[in-house]
């Protein structure tokens, strides 16, 4: 229950709650800037970039490279994977079904570093030997489902899914 006696209005001001001048207000409104120029240029930033090797029996097989996602990508990547009802004039797209492995396939296909797609996803070569013409088939047929899974879990982690997510939600 709340103190409402007279006394706990005497309480000191804390100085954090006292007013800033102008002067701090500027610093802290170009304290605010960078920090949102800072976060909007991370995914894009090699720092932010994550190395994968596929090895089996001991040996490297493949390495490539993911990058964080944003929350559009991760949307266009679940539509990419969504059956839909057939058109109705006048009616909304209603979804039927989702394949969640193929969305799982367009995620990982999206966060790899677009350098990296050219040469392991998109290699035309590689494609004409399995005879795939989808980039996506292509990551099916090369990785096994715990491979892709670990694979998912660095890409969830890095674009802000991991445990520090966690925990800033809770300490909000």
């Amino acid at each position: 229950m709340k103190n409402t006696t007279p006394e706990a209005f005497d309480a000191p001001v804390d100085v954090q709650d006292a007013p800033m001048d102008k002067e701090e207000i500027l610093m802290k409104e170009s304290d605010i800037l960078a920090g949102i120029l800072s976060l909007g240029r991370e995914k894009d930033e090699e720092a932010a970039y994550r190395k994968i090797q596929i090895r089996r029996g001991g040996v490297l097989k493949l390495e490539f490279r993911v990058r964080p996602i944003t929350e559009e990508e991760n949307q266009t990547c679940w539509r990419q994977a969504t059956r839909y009802a057939p058109y109705k004039i006048g009616q909304p797209k209603v979804a039927v079904e989702t394949n969640s492995a193929r969305y799982r396939s367009y995620v990982l296909y999206t966060a790899t570093v677009d350098a990296d797609r050219a040469k392991v996803w998109d290699n035309r070569q590689a494609k004409d030997a399995f005879n795939i013409l989808d980039s996506i088939e292509m990551i099916d047929r090369i990785l096994l489902a715990g491979e892709k899974s670990h694979i998912l879990d660095i890409i969830d982690e890095i674009s802000g899914f991991g445990e520090e997510a966690e925990e800033l939600a809770k300490n909000s």
